[in-house]
């Protein structure tokens, strides 16, 4: 039986779970992840929930369970690489019938809009662990199951190109790496044959407790912003290797999408 730090919380798997499609969301106890989830669980997956605070997971688990859907959680801390790597091997175990890795969790560094000479070095490299070591070391421990079941992985991003408008310089410092492995591990599956495909969605400005609950007439709620990345992966196209955003543009290292 797994044990550790990292550990799927103890509850009884509902019998019809034995036959579903499992997706595991990294941060979604809340916010975008948690809406994510709750979109999977509707679709018929049974969705892991992954969670730094435990507590947390298990009122999402109560709360997806009680809509009728199959959920379990599974605990990490994106920004420590013996955590994931303990996640990881304990969800290659139980769950060898993983489909859907979707890296959500996130820390953007605060304040948000605070000038790169505001931060620590220290502090962002908690920043980037979270935002890019934490999810790539996650996609290389998880590429052998996902490729068993012809997985796919999407990782949640931001636009990285700096404008007055939106100029974050720990998030899209720590973003840029994400979408940097999106890219080239799309190029590489293609090459190799390896059967996973990799894209990351930009949903668009979303209020959740990451930037203040912020508000807006073009601010989206966490489930508008799940519902966008879902839709990516049951539109019937395929995505490999592509950073794309809301409206369906793919972004490059340009200023503007093209």
């Amino acid at each position: 039986m797994y044990s550790g730090g990292t550990r799927l919380i103890a509850c009884t798997l509902n019998r019809y779970t034995e036959s579903m499609t499992t997706a595991f969301i990294t941060g979604a106890n809340k916010g975008i992840g948690r809406a994510i989830a709750e979109n999977l669980g509707g679709r018929g997956y049974q969705v892991l929930i992954g969670a730094r605070n435990e507590e947390r997971g298990r009122r999402a688990v109560e709360e997806l369970r009680a809509m009728g859907l199959a959920a379990q959680v599974v605990h990490i801390d994106m920004s420590s690489l013996t955590s994931v790597d303990e996640a990881a091997a304990y969800v290659r175990e139980e769950y060898g019938d993983l489909e859907l890795l979707v890296n959500n969790a996130a820390t953007p560094g605060y304040p948000m809009h605070a000038p790169g000479w505001a931060f620590e070095a220290r502090e962002l490299e908690r920043i980037w662990r979270t935002d890019f070591l934490g999810p790539f070391e996650l996609v290389k421990s998880l590429m052998d199951v996902l490729a068993r079941n012809h997985g796919r992985i999407v990782n949640v991003t931001i636009p990285i190109e700096p404008s007055p408008r939106f100029n974050t310089f720990a998030y899209q410092t720590s973003k840029a790496p994400l979408n940097v492995m999106t890219k080239s591990l799309g190029i590489a599956f293609a090459e190799e044959g390896f059967p996973i495909e990799i894209f990351a969605v930009t949903p668009g400005g979303t209020s959740t407790d990451l930037n203040g609950h912020i508000e807006g007439p073009y601010v989206k709620t966490p489930e508008q912003a799940a519902s966008v990345i879902v839709d990516f992966l049951f539109d019937g196209q395929n995505h490999n290797g592509t950073v794309i955003n809301y409206d369906s543009r793919t972004w490059g290292y340009a200023a503007d999408a093209h």
